[in-house]
């Protein structure tokens, strides 16, 4: 054991215990031996009684599929849109052939396209279009959509005035927000409640109390919006 001696600059010296360095030795050599007894637990796989593999742990399963979702009608009409591409294979008005539309066609709005059209069953169903559909009673429309990863995201042109579009994020999102590519243009955005089959209280942008601009927009839901003038709404989702 070293100490240091007051009064005498820098000496120190060394002061041997045989009792202190005895018991120090033996504590050493225990803890030596406790330490070959654990790398022998180790390398023979054991620790605790447990075995110890080196195997990586199995990742969970990841379960639902990316590509499939689906549309809620409600009794009545419905205000619909489709949050991504389609695939090729089911992405036409044919994914609405099982409702009871009670003889209602499928309508949509496109003022570049001369305002109301009602569909045929081999035109497309694309994102950010809205669509007014009929049911009878409650049912799901299956979806299945494009898994190209090099597709392009959707963009709308629009022109002044009254325009349709579709919510294309996949969870809520501020009116704000969804429009953020034509935030100069609109000014309001109009929502349909397909359970009350009233239109809803109208989003102004900038708007506060009821009308506040970070009210949410919904997924497979379509809107109206007015802009003052022509524009381009990109898609906020893939």
């Amino acid at each position: 054991m070293r100490i240091f001696i007051p009064g005498r600059q820098n000496e120190i010296r060394e002061i041997r215990n045989p009792y202190l360095t005895t018991r120090i030795e033996r504590m050493n050599r225990l803890i030596m031996f406790c330490i070959g007894i654990l790398f022998a637990c180790i390398a023979t796989g054991v620790v605790n009684g447990e075995e110890v593999s080196d195997a990586p742990e199995t990742m969970p399963e990841v379960t639902g599929d990316l590509y499939s979702g689906s549309i809620d009608l409600t009794s009545g009409w419905n205000f619909v849109s489709v949050t991504r591409r389609l695939a090729d294979s089911s992405n036409t008005a044919t994914i609405f052939r099982g409702i009871d539309s009670a003889g209602h066609s499928i309508w949509t709005f496109n003022q570049n396209n001369g305002g109301w059209n009602d569909l045929t069953e081999d035109e497309k169903i694309l994102p950010l279009e809205g669509y007014w559909v009929y049911t009878t009673s409650p049912v799901s429309v299956p979806l299945r959509f494009s898994d190209d990863p090099l597709q392009v995201p959707p963009v709308k042109d629009m022109i002044s005035g009254w325009n349709m579009f579709g919510f294309t994020g996949s969870t809520p999102a501020s009116a704000r927000d969804s429009l953020l590519s034509i935030r100069n243009f609109w000014t309001e955005v109009i929502g349909f409640d397909p359970a009350m089959q009233q239109f809803e209280v109208t989003i102004i942008n900038g708007g506060s109390n009821e009308q506040v601009d970070s009210r949410m927009l919904l997924p497979n839901h379509a809107y109206w919006v007015y802009v003052t003038e022509s524009c381009s709404l990109a898609s906020i989702g893939a």
